[in-house]
Parts: C-alpha cells; structure tokens; sequence
C-alpha cells in the first residue's frame, strides 16, 4: 500500500504545481532566451566579407586581455567575450572586443595573456577574426 499512497501523494502535489504555474510567464521567458540566443549566435557568426576585402586582411596577432564565458553553449562550443589587443602592422595597438564560440580543445588559447592568431581588414576593425587553425 506504501507504493500506491506515494504515487497519489505525489500526483496530487504535481496538479498542485500544475494549476499555481503560469504558461504565459513561462513562455514568455523562453521567448526572451531564444532572442537572446539569436544575438549571441549573430555576434559570434563571422560575417562574409566581399572578396576583394578579403584579399587586403592582413594576418597578426592579438592578446586576450579578458574572456568572459556568457552564459550559452552552442553545440559544444562555449559562448566567450573576448577583450583583445591586436597588433596593428603600423604599431598601433587596436581594442577589439569580439564575442566567439570556442570549441573546448581552444578554450586554453583563450585565457588573458595568451596570444592568438588573428587577422583584420585594415581601417575595419569590426573585421577582426581570429584564426582558430592557425
């Protein structure tokens, strides 16, 4: 009889929580989630570049000055902001901050001092990417 007593007890308490949750709050979270979802995806998407401008990108490198991991997982791959230095070839060094997916086996690559491969069209510094096979 315990076994049966357990399982009304416990059907009761779930059409309790059942009638007390409100689907449209609910819905409405999950709505806000997967926008945010979408911008994050967005910013961490390289865009594609016209061919001539990818025939100008210069390669150097940059360094992690920060990484934050957001709180989102793409696959396997981690959601990281990026506060990077890159080494402009005129001397000057260029801010950039970047929003990435990072696969695990690149997440030590990531870490503030480390220094990763990057590559930038010059005078567009929202080109930056950053090299991952390099």
């Amino acid at each position: 009889m315990g076994f049966l007593k357990d399982l009304a007890t416990l059907t009761a308490k779930g059409n309790a929580a059942y009638a007390r949750m409100d689907v449209g709050a609910t819905l409405e979270a999950a709505s806000r989630s997967m926008d945010q979802a979408g911008r994050v995806l967005a910013a961490s998407t390289p865009h594609a570049d016209e061919e001539w401008l990818e025939a100008v990108r210069l390669r150097t490198t940059g360094t992690v000055v920060d990484a934050r991991q957001l709180p989102m997982v793409i696959g396997m791959n981690v959601v990281v902001e990026l506060d990077l230095v890159v080494a402009m070839p005129s001397g000057f060094p260029l801010p950039v901050t970047r929003t990435e997916q990072v696969a695990p086996q690149h997440l030590a690559r990531v870490a503030p001092g480390s220094t990763v491969e990057v590559s930038i069209v010059p005078g567009r510094p929202e080109s930056v990417r950053i090299e991952w096979g390099a």
